[in-house]
C-alpha cells in the first residue's frame, strides 16, 4: 500500500495532521516509536500542570489566616500520591487519544522507529512504509549544557522532575524559561528550599522584562532566590550537596543544594531518522530547511510541532498540524503566529498575545501602551491577588489593538478574550463598548480600555481602589 501521509511521530502535531487528513477520507499511517502520547500528554503540559495545581492547593492552605480561615499550618506533602495521581490522569489522556487512532478506519498505526531510505520511503524494523507524502513530528530532546562537573555532580531535567516521589530539601534550577519557573514553582510550594540562575538579565529573556519582573518579585517574595545575569563557570560535588559557581556582574558567587534541575531548552529530535538519505536541504546542524508552508526543500516532505523551533507550545503545534495537512490536500496556507495565545502557569500567571512592547520597539513600530494594574480591579481586591496588571499595544493612529500581555492570577484564562480582538482586528474603541460581568477578573480589559480613554478619570491611580460598575 502507498499512503496519502506517512506522519513519524504521533504527538500533537501528528495527531491533528493524521485525524485532519483522515477527516478527508484519506489513507494515513502514523509510526510512532513509543510510548504513544507526545510531549504534551506524557512530559509536558498536562501532567507539569497536574503537579503544579497541587502546589496551589498547598500555597492557597499557607494563606488561609489572610481570609480569616486557620488550619494547621504544619502541611504535610505526600509527593508520591502526587505523582501518583499524575500518572492515572495521563495514563487515561494517553489512552484515550490511542483509542481514537484505532478507530479510526483511514489511520493505522505502525508502533516503531522509522528510518527514510528514501524522499518516499521510511523502513521500520523490517517494513518498508511507503508513501505519497511525508510529516517529520518528532518533537524535541532536551538539551543538556557543556558546564565543568555537570556531569560528575549529577542532575534531573524537566522530564525526570515529574516523576521525584522524593523530593530534595533544596534544588538549584538552571534556567528562567517557562518550563523552569513552573517547575520552581512547584518545588517551592511543596516545601523544597529554590535557587533559580538565569544567563539572561531577566527570566523569559524572550518576552517584556515587566512581566519577568513580576515573576521574580513574585518568586522572592515567597522565599526562592533568583539570580539574573549570571555566566556559569563551573559545578562541585560537595560531599551531600551540589554547588555551583558563577558570576553575576562583577560577583563571584556559589550556592549549594542537594539537587540540580537542569532547564535550559530542548533541540529538535531527528535522531535515527537518515535525513540525508532523502536529500533534502539540511542546515548545518542536520535540521530540515523549511519555508514559510513548514514545507522542507522535498515537496511531499513537512515538518511541525516542536521539530520546527518555532513556538514550541502545543496549540502550535496542532494548528501546524491541522495548517500542513490542508496545504498537502487543499490549498496553500501560512500561520500567523501572533495569534496565538501563550502562557507561563507560575502563580501569578503570565499570557500574552501578538506583539509584545519588546517587539514593537525593536521593529520602530508607532504604537502606544495602555496598561492597568490589578490593584485597580474589584474582584482582584477581594481576592487578594492583586500582584500584575494587563496591557495592551496599540496601534497609535487607529488605536487598534496589536497585542496583550497580562500578569497576574488567572492570566491564562482571562487572555482568551484577546483572541478575537486580534483575529477581528479590534480597536480599543470596540472594546470599551463591549461588556462585562462585575465583578469578575475578565472586567479588567473594560478598566484598562475606560482609562486610556478617558485619562482625565485618572481611574488607575496606583495604590488605590476603583470600581467602575459601583
Amino acid at each position: 500500500m502507498i499512503y496519502d501521509l506517512v506522519v513519524i511521530g504521533g504527538g500533537s502535531a501528528g495527531y491533528s495532521a493524521a485525524k485532519t487528513a483522515a477527516s478527508y477520507k484519506k489513507k494515513v499511517c502514523i509510526i510512532e516509536k513509543g510510548p504513544f502520547g507526545g510531549l504534551c500528554i506524557l512530559k509536558g503540559c498536562m501532567p507539569s500542570k497536574t503537579l503544579i495545581y497541587s502546589a496551589r492547593i498547598a500555597e492557597i492552605i499557607k494563606k488561609a489566616k489572610e481570609f480569616g480561615i486557620h488550619v494547621d499550618q504544619n502541611i504535610k506533602v505526600d509527593a508520591k500520591y502526587i505523582i501518583e495521581r499524575k500518572n492515572k490522569i495521563i495514563k487515561d489522556f494517553a489512552s484515550s487519544r490511542l483509542e481514537s487512532v484505532k478507530k479510526d478506519k483511514n489511520l493505522d498505526l505502525v508502533i516503531g522507529k522509522a528510518n527514510f531510505i528514501s524522499k518516499n520511503k521510511v523502513q521500520v524494523g523490517n517494513e518498508i512504509i511507503e508513501g505519497k507524502n511525508f510529516l517529520i513530528s518528532t518533537g524535541s530532546k532536551i538539551f543538556i549544557p557543556n558546564i565543568p562537573g555537570l556531569k560528575e555532580a549529577g542532575y534531573i531535567t524537566s522530564d525526570s522532575a515529574l516523576d521525584l516521589k522524593n523530593l530534595p530539601k533544596s534544588i538549584i534550577v538552571l534556567g528562567g524559561g517557562p518550563v523552569t519557573l513552573e517547575l520552581a514553582y512547584y518545588f517551592s510550594n511543596l516545601g523544597v528550599e529554590v535557587t533559580v540562575i538565569q544567563r539572561s538579565k531577566h527570566v523569559m529573556s524572550d518576552n517584556d522584562e515587566d512581566l519577568a519582573d513580576v515573576i521574580e518579585k513574585s518568586f522572592r517574595k515567597n522565599g526562592i532566590k533568583v539570580y539574573t545575569g549570571t555566566s556559569l563557570k563551573r559545578i562541585y560535588k560537595n560531599k551531600n550537596l551540589k554547588e555551583i559557581e558563577f558570576e553575576q556582574g562583577k560577583k563571584n558567587v556559589k550556592v549549594k543544594a542537594e539537587e540540580i534541575l537542569v532547564g535550559l531548552g530542548r533541540v529538535p529530535n531527528f535522531e535515527s531518522l537518515n535525513l540525508d538519505k532523502t536529500g533534502m536541504k539540511l542546515d548545518e546542524k542536520g535540521n530540515p530547511v523549511i519555508n514559510e508552508y513548514l514545507q522542507t526543500s522535498l515537496s511531499n516532505v513537512y515538518v511541525a510541532g516542536d521539530a520546527t523551533r518555532i513556538l514550541e507550545v502545543v496549540n502550535v503545534a496542532v494548528e501546524q498540524g491541522r495548517v500542513i495537512a490542508d496545504n498537502i490536500f487543499l490549498k496553500k496556507e501560512k500561520i500567523d503566529y501572533h495569534k496565538f495565545p501563550m502562557a507561563v502557569f507560575t502563580h501569578p500567571e503570565v499570557a500574552w498575545i501578538g506583539v509584545t512592547e519588546r517587539e514593537a520597539k525593536e521593529k520602530k513600530l508607532d504604537v502606544v501602551i495602555a496598561k492597568l494594574p490589578y490593584e485597580d480591579l474589584g474582584k482582584a481586591v477581594c481576592y487578594g491577588e492583586t500582584e500584575g496588571f494587563i496591557k495592551l499595544i496599540l496601534e497609535k493612529k487607529s488605536k487598534k489593538i496589536l497585542g496583550v500581555a497580562i500578569a497576574g492570577h488567572l492570566a491564562s484564562d482571562i487572555i482568551h478574550e484577546a483572541v478575537p480582538l486580534l483575529y477581528n482586528k479590534n480597536t480599543i474603541y470596540d472594546l470599551a463598548k463591549m461588556q462585562h460581568i462585575h465583578p469578575t477578573f475578565g472586567e479588567i480589559y473594560s478598566y484598562v480600555a475606560d482609562d486610556a480613554l478617558n485619562p482625565d478619570k485618572k481611574l488607575s491611580s496606583k495604590g488605590k481602589f476603583v470600581c467602575l460598575g459601583c
